[in-house]
Order: C-alpha cells, then sequence, then structure tokens
C-alpha cells in the first residue's frame, strides 16, 4: 500500500446543493502524488492502485478471473496527477 500523504477537497453535487468531499492523495513509487478516488486511480508512471491504496496487478492479469466486469475495466480513470498547492 502507497503512504496517504494528504488529502483534497472536492465539491460533488448532491440534489440541488454541492457538498464537499475529502478524497486522499497518495505517494506512488515513482515519486507522483495520485488522487485515490475511485475504483481504479492509474499514476502517470502507469501503476494502478485501489481507493486505499493498494498497489493492483498489471492490466494484462485483469479480466473475468479476477472478478472485474467489462464495465468495470472500461471505467477506469485516466492518468491523475495532484499538484503540491
Amino acid at each position: 500500500m502507497i503512504p496517504i500523504v494528504g488529502e483534497v477537497d472536492h465539491r460533488v453535487p448532491s440534489g440541488y446543493w454541492y457538498r464537499a468531499v475529502k478524497r486522499k492523495v497518495g505517494l506512488c513509487e515513482c515519486g507522483h502524488k495520485v488522487e485515490l478516488r475511485e475504483f481504479t486511480n492509474t499514476c502517470v508512471c502507469g501503476r494502478d492502485y485501489s481507493m486505499d491504496g493498494s498497489l493492483l496487478a498489471p492490466r494484462s492479469q485483469w479480466g473475468e478471473e479476477t472478478g472485474e466486469s467489462v464495465g468495470d475495466i472500461l471505467s477506469i480513470g485516466h492518468h491523475q496527477e495532484v499538484n503540491d498547492a
């Protein structure tokens, strides 16, 4: 599991209002920060992490035998890099 190095605030629509949600930020093995907010969180280096910061298996090993559906695999988040601001 990667170390959690901070949190990022997001405004998420909730009916007619927005609510504040905090997302964890982890530090990838390559040194880039990764926002942990989706089922799959991909660093700019290509490593994939779960929402709790666990390193996922290489994508070549993903599929039915691991329980992912096609929808899970196709809804993968884009590369995320968090600024230090």
